[in-house]
């Protein structure tokens, strides 16, 4: 990932509705943001959009054998 369509495309992944592609999409924005050749203004952009998300799902309501 190095420009600003992928991140885009990842960050949309981090908020959609499938469970499973949420959680690839955080682990790979967890390796975007371990990774100093990427430009720190999109590894910045990023980190700012995972904490909210991580944000919102602590907050969600929890049923069946969710984790959160």
């Amino acid at each position: 990932m190095t420009n600003v369509k992928e991140l885009n495309q990842l960050i949309q992944k981090i908020e959609s509705e499938d469970v499973v592609s949420r959680a690839f999409a955080r682990q790979k924005a967890s390796d975007i943001l371990a990774t100093k050749s990427i430009d720190l203004s999109l590894r910045q952009t990023l980190a700012d959009h995972l904490n909210q998300e991580n944000l919102l799902l602590a907050l969600k309501t929890t049923v069946g054998d969710d984790s959160y």
